[in-house]
């Protein structure tokens, strides 16, 4: 069972109840912010225009990060929730806001009553930012000149006492003469001797990288009054945007080891939290021992640049006086963006190395910036290195990720969609296609996706009072007092289909069983490059009213031998209403081809004749019904054979007065279609039917056993393409035989000839046969001989 329930939609049913298109009944677009607010956007990373388009959010460099300090929010002591914005202004609040508007004609001016103690304001950023250069922008007209004397200093935004809003302020800039300039701009000067350049190619000025300052409060003060002294402007540029921040938020996840807990904090841009990592004299393997991380961004990015901030003493209520705190004794980070091994398990390369300290300086660093050339990444793995000897007890407070541009992959899905309710009618609705209208310039890519069912269900998690997630049994053991909130999430039901393959063009015909009572759509935007965004101006469902009100079938018998002629009946039962109007054809998705001549077809009981019968390809079958069917029953019996593993026989309605439309068929019961093949459970045969023949040809051209036929069928294998090679008795490869397409049975053929063109000698020859697998036996070798 899957769950994505958008929140805000947890309480109730998770329905898109949107009007059809003004275009008609048949037609519902979208194509208006209301219509996509609706979908279920990974936060901060898709925006939605005002005609209704969508594109991705870019992600910048070089940032003023007071103009959207008013964006995010942090808990306090004293103030609860608050927004970035001023944090303080001891005189002339009433102005404060125009120091952070972005406009140079305001300006704001203390009173000149008050006493320059109280000439001071503080900006909070709202979350920490690594800063470059603040720049100072100043009035100069009547009524308003810059300040004379002043000072700016900085504050990280960890607290120094438990139960305020206490900050360790620290000095960044002061004049050492009266100022009458109108800009000031100066560097921040910090860790600059922990930037590491890791791509050597990488064109990087490490004299203007190496300068940062992670930075969250910014106290501008006066050191005398002068006359009509004011400030126009705190510009606070910072390296970029923090990907990190809303990683949860955006549908990302974490987990760890038992000795690195709760990396979480490491992304919250919260400056009192922290994740934990301990552990003395460390001996084991990283893996066994719990010394690990690991992070889902919740979208594939072109990361660049990592920061790490591990805790100092005086930090987040630590004590000034104890120094027990470091950096550890090495780790690893590794980056991913979501390619699997064959065990399934997320594929990690190398990112950063960070060595061992070597020295009591290199011990004493807590902060590092990680530079490298774009690369897409999804998913992070930190670990410790596994040297013995040496203690972790380290803190690190904030991991700062920072990307080049657009993200290069997001994925969205909308809400279950209810045509019947959109409609107002309620009644089945038969989905014919899909379209879109889009730009997708070189390099950028637009993906679509369906997945359809009838059955919603409701998931319910238990809370105590802390917040803390419990079982539904400790739950209503609780007494009241005690007991949290229970949120209920809608989540699809056991009768839905797994996502369809992705659409190719816009107006394909819909991939999912159609009609189901709700579809879901996912909607893939993604680009190679990160300085362009594709852009969706709308998407639209073709639909009709369905040809029945349902329909639901079975196939019998349920098991069968391996590539064996087995005789098989598929009965159906549809349901309608008079409404309806009903259905002449059907339509089967066989394993193998079907001999018309021995289909066999009853309606109600009754042996009819068909109107017509078909066969397209190895595995579509079609039957016309000698009348048109709206409530009964009908069995259609065929022979085929069956060469994969729980094979689904597939069935569909069709009218032909409505060409292009196929009702699906539901199974009756969980897997009342699917027919299992027992011997080949047991068995790692993947390989089976072989046939060569002739053993013995002469490829002479006379037209007689010219050519050798290689066929065979392939048991439990999926998505996979066989080879086939001839080698001689020496084992040199003599030739590679290409496949002939189409079909179920694989067929090569070998009209004696290397892979120059050239007729072989006479002689012993072996065919060997790959099935291309990673397990089982997917090889087999036979003999050929030429002759002439």
């Amino acid at each position: 069972m899957s769950s994505w329930c958008q929140r805000g939609f947890r309480l109730g049913l998770c329905l898109l109840l949107l009007s059809a298109a003004a275009s008609g009944a048949d037609l519902f677009t979208i194509d208006s912010p209301a219509k996509w607010q609706s979908w279920q956007m990974p936060e901060g990373l898709v925006e939605i225009g005002a005609e209704g388009h969508l594109e991705l959010v870019r992600f910048r460099k070089e940032i003023n990060a007071v103009l959207d300090a008013h964006r995010f929010t942090h808990p306090t002591q004293k103030r609860d929730e608050v927004s970035g914005g001023i944090w303080r202004a001891d005189s002339g609040r009433e102005t404060a806001d125009s120091i952070i508007d972005g406009e140079r004609a305001t300006f704001w001016k203390p009173d000149a009553d008050d006493p320059v103690q109280r000439w001071q304001v503080e900006i909070d950023l709202g979350r920490p930012v690594l800063v470059k250069e603040i720049r100072l922008k100043f009035p100069d007209r009547a009524g308003a000149r810059p300040f004379r004397q002043f000072r700016v200093l900085v504050a990280t935004g960890a607290r120094i006492k438990a139960a305020d809003d206490v900050f360790k302020f620290d000095l960044v800039y002061a004049t050492t003469q009266p100022n009458a300039e109108t800009d000031i701009a100066f560097a921040i000067d910090g860790h600059r001797d922990t930037t590491r350049v890791l791509d050597p190619a990488l064109d990087v000025d490490l004299r203007e990288e190496g300068r940062f300052l992670l930075v969250q409060y910014i106290r501008f003060a006066a050191n005398e009054k002068s006359p009509d002294a004011a400030l126009a402007e705190v510009e606070v540029i910072g390296v970029g945007d923090n990907i990190a921040l809303g990683t949860l938020e955006r549908g990302g996840s974490f987990e760890n080891g038992l000795l690195a807990r709760d990396p979480q904090n490491q992304f919250d841009g919260l400056m009192d939290t922290f994740s934990h990592i301990a552990t003395v004299y460390q001996e084991g393997d990283w893996s066994e021992e719990g010394l690990w991380w690991q992070a889902d961004l919740g979208a594939l990015f072109w990361l660049d640049g990592i920061f790490v901030y591990w805790q100092d003493r005086g930090e987040a209520l630590s004590s000034f006086l104890y120094d027990g705190f470091n950096a550890g004794a090495g780790y690893n980070i590794l980056s991913s963006e979501g390619r699997r091994t064959t065990a399934g398990a997320i594929d990690f390369d190398p990112l950063i190395l960070e060595p061992k300290w070597k020295n009591s300086r290199e011990r004493k660093l807590r902060h590092f910036r990680y530079l490298f050339a774009p690369r897409k990444v999804r998913y992070l793995l930190w670990h410790g290195l596994s040297v013995g000897g040496h203690s972790w007890y380290s803190h690190p407070m904030e991991l700062m990720l920072f990307a080049s541009g657009y993200p290069a992959q997001v994925v969205l899905r909308s809400d279950f969609i209810a045509l019947g309710q959109i409609v107002g009618d309620d009644r089945p609705k038969a989905i014919k296609s899909l379209s879109w209208e889009a730009e997708t310039p070189a390099a950028t890519r637009l993906q679509l996706r369906s997945r359809s069912g009838s059955a919603l269900e409701e998931v319910y998690t238990f809370y105590d009072k802390k917040g803390d997630e419990v079982t539904e049994g400790k739950w209503l053991s609780s007494p009241k007092v005690i007991r949290g909130p229970v949120d209920t999430a809608i989540v699809i039901g056991a009768d839905w289909g797994e996502w369809s393959n992705l659409y190719q063009f816009a107006g394909e015909r819909f991939k999912s069983q159609t009609p189901r009572r709700f579809l879901q759509l996912e909607l893939i935007m993604s680009t190679e490059d990160p300085a362009i965004t594709p852009r969706v101006r709308s998407l639209s469902i073709e639909f009709e009213d369905a040809l029945v009100q349902g329909a639901r079938g079975q196939i019998l018998p349920r098991s069968a031998e391996p590539n064996t002629d087995t005789r098989f009946t598929y009965t159906l039962w549809s349901s309608a209403d008079a409404g309806d109007p009903g259905f002449d054809r059907l339509r089967f998705t066989t394993p193998s081809a079907v001999d018309p001549g021995e289909v066999m077809l009853r309606l109600s009981g009754r042996e009819v004749a068909p109107a017509d019968l078909s066969v397209q390809g190895d595995s579509l079958l079609f039957v016309d019904l000698p009348e048109t069917v709206t409530q009964d029953s009908i069995q259609v019996d065929f022979t085929a054979k069956v060469l994969r593993n729980a094979t689904v026989f597939a069935a569909n309605l069709g009218a032909a007065g409505r060409p292009g439309l196929w009702q699906s068929v539901e199974a009756v019961e969980r897997r009342a279609n699917i027919v299992f093949l027992p011997a080949l459970v047991a068995s790692d045969r993947l390989i089976g039917d072989l046939q060569i023949a002739p053993g013995a040809f002469t490829p002479n051209g006379d037209g007689i056993n010219d050519s050798v036929e290689i066929r065979f069928a392939l048991f439990k294998v999926e998505g996979t393409e066989p080879r086939v090679w001839i080698f001689d008795l020496s084992g040199r490869l003599v030739a590679e035989l290409d496949r002939s397409p189409g079909g179920n049975i694989e067929a090569f053929s070998w009209e004696g000839r290397d892979r120059a063109g050239n007729l072989v000698r006479p002689g012993i020859y072996l065919c060997h046969i790959d099935a291309r697998t990673e397990s089982g036996k997917d090889s087999v070798v036979r003999s050929i001989a030429v002759s002439y």
